[in-house]
């Protein structure tokens, strides 16, 4: 394609953005029954227990890999070769984060009070190195934007996961049910890659390819430290300070907004970057601000619907003992629709090679964050959401406007792009909040309210935005094979490539 036709280009970005999310929801709907079946089954003190420990594996799981994996999405040639030399350092960083959890087991357990993490910890620390297994696969279905294999991966992860953790639980097993779940989930998840992503690796490593791929990963790695750091450290001194309970209801806050809207982010990640990769600047300017709206279009209606419904989703979906996660909830859907928004432009910024206004971005972040939680967790898990929230609020918009500096895409073109989904979700608000005042019981206005609200918001789209519904046809068109590589046996190395 031509970069004279970058809708073209990055349609089959979006293409495969639909496809993903779609298939990615259907984990998450897994995920959502799963959890609700298991929120009545444990207490708050388990998941408290259980998402402490989690803490430390999402804090070391950013080394899991130094970054090489992404690294080997944007190189240009050798992929198959490089592909060895990541699958090595995967492999042995995994080893060795996995022993580190271990040890981290004998100075939490102490320091938060919870002598159960001596144990639970060592086990999950085996999640890393069963998980390194896979990620060189991984990262080349990611390359090739090829969604069969991770779908069937993430799917059996989530299954596994399901099925074991409750098993367990009825069975008696309380926080271990959930420790054993992700380890099952784990084995799974690697097993479905190498069977159905056909590289095999022949352990050759090669030096030479080591310092290419560090100088992209290393800055990328410390990108993802700090933002697990950001993602977690309210998790740390919410356990410190208030307790595991406080954490299990912070933690059960988080898990709708995390299914529905902050997973979004993920999977647009993974879809964009390997997408924009290929543009060429102008190209890139274009296929941001789609991005960027057909983000919005998806998220604002999730986002809107956890901020109004707060209480009766979480009594209907995981039972009265969890009302404590009401308020937090609607603050962290917030927070996860921000993240979400924030994505095409972090997507944009790693293509071109620029992860380094990432970092500069996430340092004083982090700092701001750290700072204004050990203020507020006094005052309660709510307070600390608003300090999530606003936080990111804040720093997604500053990374927003640079990307547009960066890509040459002014604020006005922005807010063209951002205008329509916005009053539409305002449109379907109005209708939520009449059905819930109308409707008594929580499951009936659960069922009934985000149904009408979504219709509502369908029928605004159509009217303000009638070419997002032509563009979603074309998604769900099959997608034309990838050109041949030439003679050489490489893909033809031109900027504006089809993705």
């Amino acid at each position: 394609m031509s970069a004279g036709n970058p809708e073209g280009i990055a349609g089959r970005a979006l293409r495969g953005l639909a496809w993903a999310y779609g298939s990615y929801a259907g984990g998450r709907v897994l995920t959502l029954v799963s959890t609700a079946i298991l929120a009545r089954l444990l207490a708050p003190s388990d998941f408290g227990l259980v998402a402490l420990a989690l803490t430390f594996i999402a804090l070391l799981e950013t080394l899991s890999d130094l970054g090489v994996s992404q690294a080997l999405v944007i190189v240009k040639r050798e992929t198959e070769e490089k592909a060895e030399t990541v699958f090595a350092i995967s492999v042995a960083v995994g080893a060795v984060l996995a022993l580190l959890v271990a040890l981290c087991g004998l100075v939490a357990a102490p320091f938060f009070d919870a002598p159960e993490l001596r144990a639970i910890l060592p086990v999950l620390g085996l999640n890393l190195l069963i998980r390194s297994l896979g990620t060189t696969h991984y990262a080349l279905a990611q390359k090739s934007i090829e969604f069969r294999s991770r779908t069937a991966a993430e799917l059996g992860d989530v299954v596994a996961r399901g099925v074991v953790g409750i098993a367990l639980a009825l069975a008696g097993f309380g926080a271990w049910s959930l420790v054993i779940g992700y380890v099952a989930g784990s084995v799974i998840f690697s097993a479905t890659l190498f069977t159905l992503v056909p590289w095999r690796p022949r352990f050759s490593p090669r030096r030479r390819d080591v310092r290419e791929l560090m100088s992209f990963g290393g800055t990328l790695t410390l990108v993802n430290i700090l933002a697990a750091l950001i993602a977690n450290v309210d998790y740390l001194i919410v356990a410190r300070v208030l307790g595991q309970t406080a954490l299990g209801l912070y933690s059960l806050a988080f898990r709708l907004p995390e299914l529905l809207v902050l997973n979004l982010s993920v999977v647009a990640g993974r879809v964009l970057f390997p997408a924009f990769a290929t543009l060429d600047p102008p190209a890139l300017g274009r296929a941001f601000l789609m991005s960027l709206r057909y983000t919005l279009v998806i998220s604002l209606p999730l986002a809107t619907v956890l901020v109004l419904l707060a209480a009766p989703v979480i009594d209907a979906t995981f039972g009265g003992q969890w009302t404590g996660s009401v308020d937090s909830m609607r603050l962290l859907a917030l927070y996860a629709l921000s993240i979400t928004v924030a994505i095409p432009a972090g997507s944009a910024y790693k293509a071109t090679g620029r992860a380094n206004v990432l970092l500069i971005l996430a340092i004083p972040r982090a700092v701001a964050l750290v700072v204004a939680v050990l203020l507020v967790v006094d005052q309660g898990i709510l307070a600390v959401a608003i300090c999530q929230t606003a936080v990111a609020c804040v720093f997604d918009a500053i990374g927003i406007v640079l990307a547009s500096r960066l890509l040459g895409v002014g604020l006005r073109a922005i807010f063209a792009a951002s205008w329509a989904p916005v009053v539409a979700a305002a449109g379907m608000a109005t209708v939520v909040l009449g059905i819930d005042v109308l409707v008594d019981g929580s499951v009936p206005t659960v069922l009934i309210a985000p149904l009408v609200g979504g219709v509502a918001y369908l029928g605004l789209i159509r009217l303000l935005l009638p070419d997002v519904f032509a563009g979603v046809r074309s998604m769900l068109r099959p997608v034309p094979p990838p050109p041949p590589p030439s003679p050489g046996g490489e893909p033809p190395q031109t900027a504006t490539a089809s993705v």
